[in-house]
């Protein structure tokens, strides 16, 4: 049996980020422990490549595609009137955003023991009760939409929901999942089908960010309004997707042993989406320290007039590569030598990634900004003068503390810990003083304000420089985070199993 596992979604090892790096970090600082991964993507047909080089303690890695649904042939089955009856109040509930029922409607989608799933996916799918269900709750929650649209959307949700419940996953002492959503009820199926404990970190706030990115999606159908009505809100079915994951969000709270977050304002907010305060502790993030502060390799060779500002990160829209570009419009007319570097992998977007090279070309900034894609860096802190973040949602950003190592100053959007960490979180950490600015989101002049100050003050640069590298080395070193992970991972693995659902 694995020790530990982690439930892993559009993270490590295939897809490289603050996330996957701090999984990593884990997994390669505890050689004693075996571990597992279980990795959620949409599709076989998906192409993974590995980002990071797998530790020997990895002993189980299993994929499990999310909207690959294949009906098995079977045979006519007897109708379960006492399962429906247990299921549907979860089902519903999922609907509104709501987490009920769930324990008494697993018996019914997942195996146990020897025990198998009462209901199969073809029937929670195109049984004539599956079908009453499915009006029932488009009667009770959206009668004015198409009924129509409200079925394929209900179908594409739940498909995967269903098949989840059904996945073989590697048997542990411990599952831990960093995300909510599909993997946190992948952990709470697990956890309750071999009864043992699964805990809970987040980084930033899955549901959150499902939120942000269902709002801007160009997928999902948007109903048009009714006649002599105003349009307000997302619409019919961007509001079922997000009551879909507020419902999972909840599910994961409800069912896991213990919430691990990374700051105080991580924790207000997931007691607001429904997490019990009493679940949740906080662990903030850790660098290796040494590793990047003693690093002395530079990207770029030393040339005094040049002002060099990098943003890492991946080229995605949640670190709002777009509202960057537009401050370097106002840099580029007051800092003079200024280039620009956005320091991280185009490929997981390439329609974001091309808009954002159409928007360089357009402002005349082509000359300005270069897209690096993937980079050792640790060689760029040492290059730049300044660092810039200007995601819409974080948790505690990897890359900023990563850069105070190496005494870079940070300007950065007002998300996540990014204030804490850059102005200090109790008295003795703010006295240390600032390591850089915090803007507002989507603010590109007040993003640039930040960096032109940095660039007409050099005294005060370094000073805020060395505020980070000091900050980093008295309260995120990465052994620190690593002794309360690896106290937390024998703990659970000397714990007794959980009672049988």
């Amino acid at each position: 049996m694995l020790d530990v596992v982690f439930l892993c979604e559009g993270t490590y090892p295939f897809v490289p980020g603050g996330v996957s790096s701090w999984i990593h970090s884990l997994i390669a600082g505890m050689p004693e422990l075996n571990f597992g991964i279980v990795y959620l993507v949409p599709s076989e047909e998906d192409e993974l490549k590995f980002k990071y080089e797998i530790p020997e303690n990895v002993k189980d890695l299993v994929v499990v595609p999310l909207y690959d649904i294949v009906f098995k042939p079977q045979s006519k089955t007897q109708f379960q009137a006492a399962a429906w009856q247990e299921v549907t109040p979860f089902i519903k509930g999922v609907l509104r955003g709501e987490s009920v029922g769930f324990e008494q409607a697993f018996r019914h989608l997942s195996p146990s023991g020897d025990r198998e799933p009462t209901l199969t996916v073809r029937e929670l799918a195109n049984s004539y009760q599956a079908w009453e269900v499915l009006t029932e709750a488009y009667r009770e929650n959206f009668p004015k939409a198409s009924f129509n649209d409200f079925f394929w959307s209900w179908r594409y949700a739940f498909l995967p929901l269903f098949k989840l419940c059904l996945a073989e996953v590697p048997k542990a002492r411990l599952y831990h999942t960093v995300t909510t959503g599909w993997s946190g009820l992948m952990a709470a199926v697990a956890s309750m089908r071999y009864r043992t404990p699964f805990i809970t970190t987040e980084h930033g706030l899955y549901v959150n960010e499902r939120r942000i990115e269902i709002s801007q999606a160009d997928w999902i159908f948007v109903d048009a309004p009714r006649r002599g009505a105003l349009e307000i809100g997302l619409g019919t079915f961007k509001e079922l997707w997000i009551n879909l994951f507020l419902s999972l969000g909840k599910l994961c709270y409800q069912q896991t042993d213990r919430i691990y977050t990374l700051f105080e304002g991580n924790l207000r907010k997931e007691v607001e989406f429904g997490a019990p305060e009493e679940k949740i502790e906080i662990i903030p993030n850790g660098v290796d320290v040494e590793r990047f502060s003693t690093h002395t390799e530079r990207a770029l060779p030393k040339d005094p007039s040049k002002f060099r500002v990098g943003l890492v990160g991946r080229v995605v829209p949640i670190k709002d590569i777009k509202t960057f570009i537009k401050s370097v419009r106002f840099m580029d007319a007051n800092i003079e030598g200024l280039e620009v570097y956005i320091l991280g992998p185009t490929e997981e977007d390439e329609n974001y990634y091309a808009e954002c090279q159409t928007m360089v070309e357009a402002l005349g900034l082509s000359d300005v900004i270069t897209f690096t894609g993937p980079v050792d860096v640790r060689s760029w802190y040492n290059s730049l003068d300044v660092q810039v973040l200007t995601s819409i949602s974080e948790g505690q950003p990897l890359v900023i503390l990563e850069g105070f190592c190496a005494g870079l100053p940070a300007v950065a959007t007002d998300v996540g810990a990014c204030r804490e960490i850059i102005y200090g979180r109790t008295p003795q950490d703010k006295a240390l003083g600032a390591a850089g600015s915090v803007t507002w989101v989507g603010n590109a002049r007040q993003t640039a304000e930040a960096v032109i100050a940095m660039y007409r003050n050099p005294s005060e640069r370094k000073k805020r420089g060395e505020a980070g590298r000091q900050r980093v080395t008295r309260y995120y070193q990465r052994s620190q985070m690593l002794d309360s992970y690896r106290t937390i991972y024998h703990s659970y693995a000397r714990s007794g199993q959980k009672v049988e659902a």
